[in-house]
C-alpha cells in the first residue's frame, strides 16, 4: 500500500469508518463533526482513487479494495 501523501491521521478516519459504515457514526468516535468526517472520506477516496465506501439502500458498503486495505490498515494503526 502506498501511503506516501498521505495524513496518516486519515487511516485511523478510514479504520473507524470501515468500522462503522457509517459517516455519522464514525465522526462521534472520531470527536469530529459529520461534514468533517465527510470531508475525511472524500480526501480519502481522492487519494486511493477509490469510492472505498458506497451507499447500498440506506448503508454504506466497502468497496472490494477498501476490504482489502483494512488488515493492511489495522496492522499500521497497532504499530
Amino acid at each position: 500500500m502506498r501511503l506516501k501523501g498521505l495524513d496518516l491521521n486519515l487511516l485511523v478516519a478510514l479504520d473507524i469508518l470501515l468500522d462503522e459504515r457509517s459517516v455519522t457514526r464514525a465522526a462521534e468516535r472520531l470527536h469530529l463533526s459529520q461534514p468533517a468526517a465527510s470531508a475525511a472520506l472524500g480526501r480519502l477516496r481522492d487519494f486511493f482513487h477509490d469510492d472505498l465506501l458506497v451507499l447500498h439502500g440506506k448503508r454504506l458498503i466497502p468497496t472490494s479494495y477498501a476490504e482489502s486495505l483494512s488488515p493492511e490498515i489495522k496492522r499500521i494503526l497497532s504499530q
